[in-house]
């Protein structure tokens, strides 16, 4: 166990030992260096041998995807968090020895980047700028977003009456207390195609919680707009 890391990895999974073995994959050079701790919050059965890189094991007390998240919050002991669920994977281009060094120096409380999914032959970045805040919809994904644990615990974490768009909501609280993000167009993950939020058997359970996060945050969005509007009108006033 890691004394005292920068980082750590939440992976949640459940009943899918595929895909948890991908991700644990992934991860081993991360799992590598003494800065970075990996926490798996496990529902069902696991096998818990992973050979000479340590992994701490929790098995789920509660349940739902959003209360699995909470507990890993709860143990993670890193300066920062990074939830990478079981089929997700750390991207073969991101290397930690450029990552970690990053997280040391900006002053950012969440750093998102680009995400690859399965089965699509380019990344996603992030949108431009104009549409980037307040969003519209959950473009930062979490397997591509770390955030500082003590803005996550500030804003207490996921909700869990959410089934689905858990993510979507907590970005709202995160951006709301953060001084400052980092967005990148750099590859951070892989993002597994079989999530509930993918099934298209959800697809109606998405739109109703999206529109749900939207309407509960609209006056934060209405802030958020209006304050663009006055920069930019400082801007136009400064060029006349």
């Amino acid at each position: 166990m890691n004394l005292n890391p920068q980082l750590t990895i939440v992976t949640i999974t459940k009943d899918d030992a595929q895909g948890l073995a991908r991700t644990l994959e992934s991860a081993a050079n991360w799992r590598s260096r003494s800065d970075i701790e990996h926490l798996v919050v496990f529902a069902g059965v696991v096998d818990q041998e992973d050979g000479d890189s340590p992994i701490i094991w929790q098995q789920q007390q509660s349940s739902g995807i959003a209360a699995a998240f909470n507990e890993g919050l709860e143990r993670a002991s890193g300066e920062w968090v990074w939830f990478l669920n079981g089929g997700d994977r750390i991207h073969e281009d991101l290397n930690p020895d450029w990552m970690m060094p990053l997280l040391s120096r900006t002053r950012a409380e969440m750093v998102t980047g680009a995400v690859h999914y399965d089965g699509e032959s380019s990344l996603r970045t992030p949108p431009p700028p104009a549409l980037q805040w307040p969003p519209a919809w959950s473009w930062p994904a979490h397997p591509g977003t770390m955030v500082r644990r003590r803005i996550l615990n500030e804003v207490g974490g996921f909700d869990e009456r959410w089934k689905v768009c858990m993510d979507f909501d907590l970005w709202y609280r995160v951006i709301g207390r953060a001084t400052s993000v980092d967005v990148l167009s750099v590859p951070f993950a892989r993002f597994d195609m079989n999530g509930v939020s993918s099934l298209p058997e959800n697809y109606r359970l998405i739109c109703k919680e999206n529109s749900a996060v939207l309407w509960r945050y609209k006056f934060n969005a209405l802030r958020s707009l209006a304050c663009s509007a006055g920069r930019l009108l400082r801007v136009w006033l400064r060029g006349l």
